[in-house]
Order: structure tokens, then sequence, then C-alpha cells
């Protein structure tokens, strides 16, 4: 007997989606409407997929490029800062500190003044990665939305920076 293989977010469509969240809907909310959310979860889950597709080439992750970017701007952070900058857990941000200096993107580097800390910096593979990188991105945003039309891409925009600020 094999194991049932659990769902790719980058491969399932708009339909099967809906279809699995109005079970879990149906489920938690007991036929009280639709959950802004569980919507919300889905559409970041299905972003990520194909982000990691198409502009991280399945090499480099969201997080990654997170630490990319921010040591491109300040370099020498440690993983602790990293972890508070970017808005992930300590151990989140060390996993993906660790990969990226084992694909020679970044170096670690002992801090004199404390040798528990290590200060991060981008190497000349982790500047040329962050340009690749920067080259795929208008691809993955021009895919992302191409259902929407340009002012219901702005308005999505404007209601996604009200959402989540109670």
């Amino acid at each position: 007997m094999s194991a049932a293989t659990p769902a790719d977010p980058a491969t399932g469509t708009p339909e099967e989606f809906a279809e699995a969240y109005a079970i879990v809907e149906s489920a938690v909310y007991e036929g009280e409407g639709l959950s802004l959310g569980l919507r919300l979860h889905g559409a970041n889950l299905r972003n990520i997929a194909r982000f990691n597709q198409r502009v991280g080439l399945g090499e480099i992750s969201v997080t990654m490029l997170a630490i990319l970017s921010m040591l491109d701007r300040l370099p020498g952070l440690s993983q602790s800062e990293l972890a508070r900058m970017i808005k992930v857990e300590r151990m989140t941000a060390g996993i993906n500190a660790k990969r990226c200096v084992e694909k020679g993107l970044v170096v670690r580097e002992s801090v004199s003044r404390d040798r528990r800390k290590y200060a991060l910096h981008l190497t000349e593979a982790g500047r040329e990665e962050l340009r690749a990188i920067r080259e795929r991105i208008p691809f993955h945003e021009e895919r992302l939305a191409k259902r929407l039309g340009p002012a219901e891409r702005e308005q999505l925009i404007a209601l996604l920076d009200k959402v989540g600020h109670d």
C-alpha cells in the first residue's frame, strides 16, 4: 500500500482549491459563509509554490530571498537580527541562512567582540543570484495577477494592505 501524495499547491486548479476550502469552511464555520483567513492562506500557499518554481527555480525559497535582500542592504547582520527583521522564527532564519551558506551565496564571519555571534555577508555568487532573481520576479508578478485587470490588481493590493492590522 502506497502513501497518498500530498497535493501540490502549485499544480492545483482554482476549482480544486475552492472545493477543498469549502469542505474546511463548512466544518469550521458550520455553514456561516466563506473564511477570509482560509482564502488568504490558500492564496499564499499558491503564491509561495509558484514563487519557488518561477523565481527560486526550486533552489531559493522566499525566506532565502529575504535573507539575500536584507544582507544586500545591511551586510553583517547576525541570524537573530535577520530573523527579527524578516519576521521569522530564529530557527527558520538559521535553517535558511545555512542553506544560503551551503549554496555559496552567504558567508559567516566571526565577530571579534563576541565569539558566539556571526556576521553574515553576501558573496559575489549571492549578489549574482539576487540580480538573477530580480530579473525573474516581473514574470512571476505578471502570472500571479493574470486574471486581474490593472484596477483590480491595485484594489487587491489596497485591500490586502488593510487586512490583519487589528
